[in-house]
């Protein structure tokens, strides 16, 4: 290949040189035979062109013409010595009047004769037209104003395959001239030619075919009409000079080949010996490093020069894969433990006690930790709440710590990872459930100073916080819940939107090796990641507590009510079952929004939620129908049992005044209750919903802070446990 490839190639390539170079020296000699041809074509045509002007100017041609008189035309055509021209003569209207020399042409088989008035008319245009290389001379009348044109004398070179004979400047090389008309050849010296073949349509640089034979060379155009163009083609031999072999080159490469083969056939055994046995080696070694053997070195490290460096560096990166590999495996292994619970943490998304878990555990498995846990803020973000655990032999959740106090709580007020490193003796708190070997001490883990903690301020009633109590050395030891007898610490914040959701604490290494601010570093980006999930199922949770509940009272709101009854309904009808559904209203509660505000009037609608809330069933719903009005459904109570309930819950709002501060003596209320029940009034959700509504506002209209049945039916007065002003005081 190094060796034969070159010389062949260039041997080659001389050969197509001399070849096109042949090709061009062959295309310049047919251009030039071309150009020949043309300048004796053209000089034909300036001799037909001087016999028709001196005819034109014949006054005995005029003067037939005047008559006209044929056979006078006739005569004077005779006379003349026009050699191989056709020579008519035509009358004003074009019609033949006298010619002379050849008419018919001879043309290729296939090529029907033409008509000799239609190629001398005046402007033709016929297919035919590029036949006879004409020049045309109108005869007019002397001294005359219209209608001068007696006629035309016309003179002109049949280009047939006489005329082309004629006008080969070489015969014995062998250029042949074909004349084309229209794109079909009319006339050829070429044997073989038809006048069905087809020609070349320009003059190409590798020429074009023509019966077998490449047109090398081409005339311009002696014909452009449109559809009608004429041009004469030159053609030479179709075994050009180039094709031809030359021995002495044949013998030369011959030679030249053999004595590369030999050369190169010796060079490779050199080669083979010096460099293909340890590439061999090499390449089996690399083969057993495919199969997994990573413990043979090969032996070509025993090879001096390039091959050996070559082996020693294939024997470094053998033993450093193999490293790679083992590391690789066990990564692989707990990616795809990482990934079992990634999918379970997925399908768990809105369960926030399985989402901790999976995310503790991930966690504690990626660090290679022993234990863990996962505490989130509260409501009032003043503390930390246990949520999850791992490894730990103290379980408990709920679990409190304040913000600001200890490790985690630092973190949580500070939104900065924090890695703590010390001595398993000073440690305090609970132990970590796995039993593990004491390890050495550990000098202290350098971590980045933490931003100081909020300003402990005094405490309710002016005592001093608990974090001015504690001595500044003791953010370890704050919460014995959080710690574990371990000798190294790291607890990241869960960041969701640069906000403090809680803390993820990890508790000492499988190895013994304490955390290091690469571990925090790691760890913080996949508590970002675990933070926004967390973050995700809370919205999610209290998206739909708020869909279902009620933004002041905290009660079922309408939606739920709604949803509730209906399914209340059609468990009654399904089982033949009854219950009772009351309608409460707030007396006058606008008087109570006028004269203390609408902030107090949520506080008293929260009391009294928490009052009748307090005082029902788990199975009862409670829910705020709108404004000041409230629903109660009662499964399994009857209409006796739904008037009792009404009454009881009557009297439970007037027991005492709502909303009492120091010096007020708190706004007393009445409610107007309406009590229905099913299937006694109806026995559809509108129907019931109308008969209890109807009810309510019966009680209303008798006078307010009493029961009506649906039917217009009134609880007796003396049937309350306590009688009460008809109007509160404190409303009045």
């Amino acid at each position: 290949m190094i060796v034969v490839v070159p010389v062949v190639a260039t041997t080659l390539w001389q050969w197509r040189v001399a070849a096109v170079t042949a090709a061009r020296y062959e295309r310049e000699a047919l251009a030039v035979d071309g150009h020949a041809a043309g300048l004796v074509l053209q000089a034909q045509g300036r001799h037909a062109s001087e016999a028709a002007r001196l005819l034109a100017a014949s006054p005995e041609v005029q003067a037939a013409l005047v008559r006209p008189d044929r056979h006078a035309l006739q005569a004077v055509l005779d006379r003349g010595e026009f050699a191989d021209l056709l020579v008519a003569v035509t009358g004003a209207h074009g019609e033949l009047l006298a010619q002379r020399g050849r008419t018919e042409p001879s043309l290729l088989v296939g090529v029907p004769a033409p008509r000799l008035e239609a190629l001398l008319g005046t402007g033709s245009a016929g297919p035919d037209s590029g036949l006879l290389q004409r020049q045309s001379v109108p005869v007019e009348r002397r001294d005359c104003a219209d209608r001068c044109l007696l006629g035309t004398v016309v003179a002109g070179v049949w280009l047939d395959d006489l005329e082309l004979d004629r006008l080969r400047p070489d015969r014995g090389r062998g250029a042949d001239l074909t004349f084309v008309v229209g794109g079909r050849p009319v006339a050829s010296t070429l044997p073989g030619v038809t006048g069905r073949d087809r020609v070349p349509v320009a003059d190409q640089p590798q020429g074009g075919r023509l019966a077998g034979r490449r047109v090398l060379a081409m005339t311009g155009w002696l014909s452009v009409t449109p559809g009608q163009e004429a041009r004469l083609l030159v053609t030479g031999f179709a075994a050009a000079a180039a094709g031809t072999v030359d021995s002495r080159l044949a013998a030369l490469v011959l030679l030249l080949t053999v004595a590369a083969g030999l050369v190169a056939t010796l060079l490779g055994a050199v080669l083979a010996r010096l460099v293909s046995q340890p590439l061999r080696e090499l390449a089996d070694q690399a083969r057993a490093i495919a199969k997994g053997d990573f413990a043979s070195p090969p032996s070509a490290v025993r090879s001096g020069g390039e091959v050996g460096e070559l082996a020693r560096a294939f024997d470094s990166m053998r033993v450093e894969l193999g490293e790679y590999l083992t590391a690789l495996r066990a990564s692989r292994d707990e990616l795809s433990r990482s990934m079992t619970r990634l999918g379970q943490t997925l399908s768990s998304t809105h369960d926030l006690p399985k989402l901790l878990e999976v995310v503790l555990e991930a966690a504690v498995r990626a660090c290679r930790a022993r234990a863990g846990s996962v505490l989130l803020l509260t409501t009032d973000r003043a503390a930390l709440v246990r949520q999850a655990t791992y490894g730990l032999a103290d379980r408990e959740l709920a679990v409190r710590i304040p913000v600001g106090q200890g490790v985690a709580g630092a973190v949580a007020a500070t939104g900065k990872p924090m890695v703590v490193s010390v001595p398993r003796a000073t440690f305090l708190g609970i132990a970590v459930r796995h039993s593990v070997r004491e390890p050495a001490s550990h000098p202290s883990q350098v971590r980045p100073p933490p931003s100081p903690p909020p300003p402990a301020g005094p405490g309710p009633g002016g005592r001093p916080g608990p974090a001015a109590r504690e001595p500044a050395r003791s953010d370890l030891h704050r919460s014995a819940a959080e710690t574990s007898r371990a000798s190294s610490q790291v607890s990241v914040p869960l960041l969701a939107q640069g906000r403090v959701l809680g803390v993820l604490n990890l508790y000492d290494r499988e190895t013994g090796e304490p955390f290091t601010l690469d571990d925090a570093g790691a760890l913080a980006d996949f508590a970002v990641q675990a933070a926004i999930a967390i973050e995700n199922v809370q919205l999610h949770e209290e998206a739909e507590r708020l869909s279902l509940t009620d933004a002041v009272t905290g009660t079922w709101n309408y939606r739920y009510f709604e949803r509730r009854f209906q399914q209340e309904l059609e468990r009654s009808r399904r089982f033949d079952r009854l219950f009772a559904l009351l309608m409460l209203d707030v007396d006058h509660f606008k008087l109570v929004n006028d004269r203390h505000g609408h902030q107090r009037g949520d506080e008293v609608l929260m009391e009294l939620a928490r009052r009748i809330v307090s005082s029902v069933r788990d199975i009862d719903t409670f829910a705020r129908y709108g404004g000041e009005e409230f629903v109660l459904i009662l499964p399994e109570t009857n209409l006796a049992g739904g008037v009792a309930a009404a009454e009881k819950l009557r009297d439970l709002v007037n027991a005492r005044p709502f909303s009492q501060r120091p010096g007020d003596g708190g706004v007393r209320l009445t409610i107007s209750v309406g009590v229905a029940c099913y299937p006694e009034h109806a026995r559809s959700t509108t129907d019931l919903l109308r008969a209890v509504d109807d009810a309510m506002y019966e009680a209303k209209s008798r006078g307010r802070d009493r029961i009506v049945a649906a039917g217009g039916a009134a609880v007796p007065t003396m049937a309350r446990r306590r009688s009460v002003p008809t109007r509160p005081t404190g409303v009045e």
